[in-house]
């Protein structure tokens, strides 16, 4: 390919992974979300698989320029030139976006003030012990080099060490756990008895923290609507003088309605069926009445007669703002954690029917899961009989698959994980020899160029893995009210930004680490993260031992030490607990998800009666089981 045709190609390459980035985000995002952060969120997504997806292309040039007779002048020194200088400004941005913009957005987004300025001090005052942190190691580096004279020439370089070294330490943990958890994973797909288990156990503890949830709701909901009973009683009169006071009832009102319509969608009387048998979550309260409209024949506000009393009136002001700005941030944490509890267990029952079906061998049934059904009440459009086709072929294709090919292929693929898995560790064991000798088979593909596409493909195939073994270990953190992406428009602008600082966090260390692991030398990011190796602590030495710690982390979680030193620690006193009659988790969680399954087919067939949609072809095992 010519320079110029592949320049144009680093440049469009980005701008279709911006366009997936932002249609795969969108599907997840709430429909309210703010559009800066949702802008923020699309470019730290964009940029870091930008990253990853050039990586490849760059270790294909440097293995060209490797083999070139004349090393350097040649028709491809344009786009090496252009990556050469576009690493800088894509790192820093990176690092711009994942320790300001993204932590002030999180918390923007999080603060209960009413003003946007008063939720940009908000924001800064709860970052503002990190960044001053920050700014201290910076100016104590920054005074060491100085000293020694070589501030201007080394400062980048302890930068770049220093924002890797957060990156490198959990990009260890979490390949420790993912190089062994996602073959484990694969394999434990094909056996559908093995994923019903599993999901019987969690069912009690979902539903639990579900309810929990919806009652941390309705709290939150009846300490606002005391607030504003008590705000309309003896004191009205600081409401209706401060204009503030009002702006923020009105903005609390507002975010309280929103709650009240969640609060309903959750606790709808069809939802569980079991509201008064486990105590659920009962009415929530009924809306105060608006406050009344402010005065217009006085054409102004007010005007206290006295400075003691404006005085008054402004010590009123911030301590009632204060006590409404703790309210609002209660109550918008609340509903976000309510939503995520109830998009967990309803993620769960899904799960849980399409496993039972596949148990039972109702593949028709498993496919009607995922098949393309008519909306009731809209248009069928100008071709019903394709349309119909359509849906008929999609349902046959996927109970082809799952009836024939599903099992296999997972079999198939835990089993190439495993072995892909397997070199990667038995190279990172070895990173630290520095190509005296090494174990690194990942090593062998690379030394000679194999043109472009078959370059590009074997290394992309082992960087992708080495990515998705991160990234499923971060979303197998099990830490209560963390962030998520939570599908059907349930992710919360917080949670968006959160994914999107900790992917931007981790792709220069797992490329950098990628490229130490297959041995290909004079690739431009190399050059430029190479800067660091000055350090001598934090620089190359880090990166090459630090990783051998992730076969120690992938030993640990293939062997589960942890439940046999607990077991040796209790001196055996954990195997004489009596379980009490009949608690047993997955009868209980069976019950549990036989009751939504009933529920949700009562519903849809409900649904379908009220708005005259036509019947549903019949399948091969009912939705709902008969009770009894």
């Amino acid at each position: 390919m010519q320079g110029s045709q592949e320049a144009t190609l680093l440049v469009c390459g980005p701008t279709l992974i911006a366009i997936l980035s932002t249609c795969v985000l969108w599907r997840f995002a709430e429909q309210n979300v703010n559009w800066v952060s949702f802008l923020t969120s699309v470019v730290g997504v964009t940029v870091s698989f930008s990253v990853i997806a050039v990586v490849p292309y760059d270790v294909w040039q440097a293995l060209v320029l490797q083999s070139s007779s004349d090393g350097v002048e040649h028709q491809d020194a344009l786009p090496v030139s252009l990556l050469h200088r576009s690493w800088a400004i894509i790192y820093w941005s990176i690092t711009f976006l994942c320790y300001v913009m993204c932590p002030l957005l999180i918390e923007f987004e999080a603060s209960g003030d009413f003003t946007v300025g008063g939720r940009l001090r908000t924001s800064l005052r709860r970052n503002i012990a990190f960044y001053v942190a920050y700014i201290v190691l910076g100016l104590v580096i920054f005074l060491w080099l100085l000293m020694r004279g070589s501030a201007v020439k080394e400062l980048e370089s302890w930068c770049i060490a220093a924002s890797s070294l957060w990156g490198l330490l959990l990009l260890t943990v979490l390949m420790g756990y993912g190089l062994v958890a996602v073959p484990r994973h694969l394999f434990q797909l094909a056996d559908p008895s093995e994923q019903l288990r599993r999901i019987y156990a969690q069912a009690v503890g979902k539903d639990e923290a579900r309810l929990s949830k919806l009652f941390e709701l309705q709290d939150a909901m009846e300490q606002v609507h005391a607030e504003f009973v008590a705000s309309q009683g003896e004191n009205n009169e600081v409401a209706e003088e401060i204009p503030a006071v009002r702006q923020a009832m009105a903005i609390l009102r507002r975010t309280l309605v929103k709650c009240e319509q969640l609060h309903g969608e959750l606790t709808r009387p069809t939802r569980d069926g079991r509201t008064t048998e486990h105590g659920g979550a009962a009415a929530a309260p009924a809306l105060p009445p608006p406050l009344p409209a402010q005065d217009e024949e006085s054409g102004c506000e007010p005007v206290p007669s006295s400075p003691s009393q404006r005085g008054r009136l402004e010590a009123e002001e911030a301590t009632r703002l204060e006590r409404f700005a703790g309210l609002h941030c209660n109550l918008k944490a609340a509903g976000r954690e309510a939503r995520r509890a109830a998009c967990c267990w309803d993620n769960l029952v899904k799960r849980c029917i399409f496993f039972e079906d596949l148990q039972d061998k109702q593949f028709r049934a498993a496919a009607e899961l995922f098949s393309l059904r008519p909306r009731c009440g809209l248009s069928r459009g100008c071709c019903p009989h394709t349309q119909h086709l359509v849906r008929v072929g999609m349902r046959r294709l996927l109970a082809l698959w799952l009836r024939s090919l599903r099992a296999r292929v997972l079999l198939v693929l835990s089993y190439l994980s495993a072995m892909l898995s397997a070199v990667i560790v038995l190279g990172q064991l070895t990173m630290f020899a520095q190509g005296k000798w090494s174990l690194s088979l990942l090593s062998l593909l690379f030394h000679g160029n194999h043109g472009p596409w078959l370059t590009q493909i074997l290394c992309f195939v082992p960087l992708s893995y080495m990515t998705y073994t991160a990234y499923f270990s971060i979303f197998r953190l099990k830490i209560s009210g963390f962030f998520g992406l939570y599908g059907n428009h349930n992710t919360d602008t917080g949670s968006l930004l959160w994914c999107a600082s900790v992917l931007a966090r981790l792709v220069a260390p797992l490329c950098y680490h990628f490229l130490i692991l297959i041995q290909v030398q004079g690739t431009t990011f190399q050059d430029f993260m190479g800067k660091m190796n000055v350090v001598r602590v934090l620089g190359e030495s880090l990166n090459q031992v630090f990783p051998c710690l992730i076969a120690v982390l992938c030993c640990c979680n293939l062997l589960n030490p942890y439940s046999r030193i607990l077991q040796f620690l209790s001196l055996g006193l954990m195997d004489f607990e009596i379980a009490a009659e009949g608690d047993d988790p997955l009868a209980e969680g069976k019950k549990l998800i036989d009751r939504e399954r009933r529920r949700r087919a009562e519903d849809s067939a409900l649904e379908m009666q009220s708005r005259d949609c036509p019947a549903p072809e019949v399948l091969e095992v009912p939705l709902a089981v008969p009770a009894g």
